[in-house]
């Protein structure tokens, strides 16, 4: 039946109130949500083998249960060991299953069943681990492609697929984001055909057409609205910074050090953005520590002295207090008026610096979203240098607007070292200038995997340069053992440590889930050197720079991505001293230790980036991303092909002369341009 898609679940067979209440507890209302709940993965039981004709990979299998048993592994106490030994007509095969015992109770021996899994070569034989099954007798499994859900406690896959099959044909009711044109061009599936093939498969070549679909159009849509910013953003008016040789020479030779080749091809180009009669949108992106703000100075400076104002926007006070005394430091020699405006200060202090901005005597300042309020006004304000966790949608661009009379320039500064494909698709409205070097003399942070075997080891060397005035960085992936699910937690860690190896020592806790206030006044201390040792979560990863941090250790190692550990390791060197980045994992022989060893192996974060893009694709760093909503379920932001495709057509489309033929197209691509954090 052919459904609206606004209908609701409950009007489905089998959707009572128990059933609907689970569905809207995942955000399942209508049958337009449903039949955008794809699958996770699927079984492909099309093409079962004989034992004796499988072969290294995902594999299905229709075999017999000889022999069924349960066992404590030997290697790790606290694991048990399921294991069955299957057979067919050709031959017999081993199965595993860890930390599983009612497998014992699924399977019975001398029964059929069919079999899934990734076959391997291990232990010296050939088997297959965690595999899914089900009994033969009465299963529809035979010769089809299984599609399996995200579930929960109460909503298994049989239960999708169920409602799906109810539902289906409705898929005809979705209106294509993609105009036929393109379609035809590219040789894509329709939408509602890629929907009934993800949710029903025909083929497994047929499912992969729909996702190369479906990907296609999720990046269409998301670098179409790149675009569209940018060209809005060509067509308003800013002020024009005409570029003084003098000044920037004079700037330089102010300087204790040389600028590196990248430091001075951003400054570059930056300058010749602010002489634009249009607004600049730039990106500048650079590792922890390669001068990113010296840059930002640079052309904070040029637009001071234009006449201008400048806003310098950082997401947290005690940053905010670090970022001035850098920009006083750095402009010293032109006595420049700048001031702190934060919600800390004191009413009348925020009330006397609102009002001299208004007049315009202060001529840079730096602050947090107080910046934005309607309370706080500007004479002229002409650039603003923004923090990476404070990207600018459309409506921050209106509220700038509405404070200078026009839109001011505005520099982005990212820490996070990105791969140009993923610019592409999150940062594609904004150009991008990259700093890739570090400044000359700074020492690369010593970086070394550990293990349990290592520890008092490393407790000794951390004591001894505690002792020599270092301080010292712990983090831990979990902030309580209640959630912590496995996970070593910080309190518990803090606890542990203050009662045991470093009780001599100072330690202060630091998490989430800490009141912005109690955050603030434990990382106060820590700069302030009260505290030796800071245990904590990742909340430090992007923040403040404490000189005499040299020493960061972190637990489990592997339960981080790469781009976060070397955030992490870019907390730590920060002076002439040397610095050093201790990774613990238990991880000794499986993919998860390879990862953490490209760490210990380079301090390049641009292809530290790259190869998390790879192995885990961009999820943790999207997750992570304060600008906005790139959903993308298809995609793979390591597809560079594809994005460069997808990007010359998206061009092309936003330049067609018949554009308002495709209002769906542009309501979509609308739509993601005004998604932002601060919207």
């Amino acid at each position: 039946m052919t459904y609206p898609l606004t209908t609701r679940l409950t009007q489905l067979n089998g959707v009572g109130d128990v059933i609907g209440g689970h569905l809207r507890a995942i955000g399942l209302l209508t049958i337009e949500d449903l039949l955008q709940y794809y699958p996770r993965r699927y079984d492909d039981f099309s093409a079962l083998r004989p034992i004796n004709q499988l072969r290294p990979g995902l594999v299905s299998v229709k075999a017999t249960v000889e022999l069924i048993k349960a066992r404590q592994s030997f290697r790790r106490r606290r694991m048990s060991l399921t294991e069955a030994i299957v057979s067919d007509a050709t031959g017999t095969l081993k199965l595993t299953w860890f930390n599983s015992p009612w497998i014992l109770d699924q399977l019975d021996e001398h029964k059929e069943y069919y079999f899934l899994g990734e076959l391997k070569f291990a232990g010296g034989s050939f088997g297959i681990t965690q595999p899914t099954f089900e009994p033969v007798e009465g299963s529809k499994l035979a010769g089809t492609i299984v599609p399996i859900y995200p579930e929960t406690q109460h909503l298994t896959s049989r239960l999708f697929r169920d409602l799906v099959a109810q539902c289906l044909d409705s898929s005809t009711r979705f209106e294509d984001p993609l105009p036929e044109y393109i379609r035809e061009t590219h040789a894509l599936m329709p939408l509602d055909v890629a929907i009934v093939q993800l949710h029903s498969p025909s083929s497994m070549i047929e499912l992969a057409k729909a996702k190369h679909r479906m990907a296609f159009a999720e990046l269409f849509l998301h670098i179409g609205a790149s675009i569209a910013i940018k060209q809005e953003i060509a067509t308003e008016q800013s002020f024009a910074i005409e570029f003084q040789q003098d000044l920037a020479k004079e700037f330089t030779k102010h300087l204790p050090f040389e600028l590196t080749d990248g430091q001075r091809k951003s400054a570059w180009q930056i300058l010749h953005d602010l002489e634009q009669s249009h607004p600049m949108n730039r990106l500048l992106e650079g590792d922890v520590g390669s001068g990113k703000t010296v840059v930002a100075a640079l052309a904070a400076l040029m637009v001071i002295r234009a006449g201008y104002q400048v806003a310098i926007m950082v997401p947290t006070d005690i940053l905010a207090r670090q970022h001035i005394e850098s920009f006083r430091k750095l402009l010293q020699p032109w006595a420049i008026q700048s001031e702190l405006l934060t919600s800390k200060l004191p009413v009348a202090r925020k009330q006397d610096v609102r009002a001299r901005l208004a007049l315009g005597d202060i001529k840079l300042v730096v602050g947090t979203q107080a910046l934005l309020t309607k309370d706080t006004e500007f004479a002229g304000l002409g650039l603003v240098v923004v923090d990476e966790q404070h990207r600018f949608g459309v409506n921050q661009r209106l509220t700038l607007k509405d404070k200078a009379g026009r839109l001011p320039h505005v520099l982005t500064m990212t820490a996070t070292p990105i791969p140009r494909s993923l610019a592409l698709v999150v940062y594609g409205d904004l150009d991008i200038s990259r700093i890739t070097e570090l400044p000359a003399g700074r020492k690369p942070v010593k970086t070394k995997v550990v293990f349990d075997d290592d520890r008092q080891m490393v407790y000794n060397q951390v004591d001894d340069l505690i002792k020599a005035g270092q301080q010292v960085y712990i983090v831990c992936p979990a902030i309580d053992e209640s959630d912590a699910g496995g996970m070593k937690a910080a309190s518990a860690e803090y606890k542990r440590l203050q009662n045991s190896v470093f009780a001599h020592r100072r330690i202060g806790l630091v998490h989430g889930k800490l009141k912005p206030d109690e955050k603030a006044a434990v990382m106060e201390q820590f700069v302030a050197g009260e505290i030796d040792i800071l245990v904590a979560t990742t909340v430090i990863e992007v923040g403040v720079h404490v000189d005499r941090a040299n020493v960061m250790l972190v637990e489990q190692a592997e339960r981080f991505g790469l781009a976060t550990l070397h955030q992490l390791r870019g907390r730590v060197g920060r002076s002439d001293q040397q610095a050093y980045c201790y990774l613990f994992t238990n991880r000794k022989d499986d993919t998860a230790l390879v990862r953490v060893r490209a760490i210990e192996r380079t301090n390049d974060g641009f292809r530290l980036a790259q190869i998390d893009l790879e192995t885990r694709g961009a999820g943790q760093r999207l997750g992570t991303r304060q600008s906005g909503s790139v959903d993308l379920r298809f995609a793979r932001l390591d597809d560079t092909t594809l994005i460069t495709e997808v990007r010359e057509v998206a061009q092309a489309f936003l330049t067609e002369e018949n554009i308002v033929k495709y209002p769906h197209t542009i309501k979509q691509i609308n739509r993601l341009k005004t998604v932002t954090s601060l919207d």
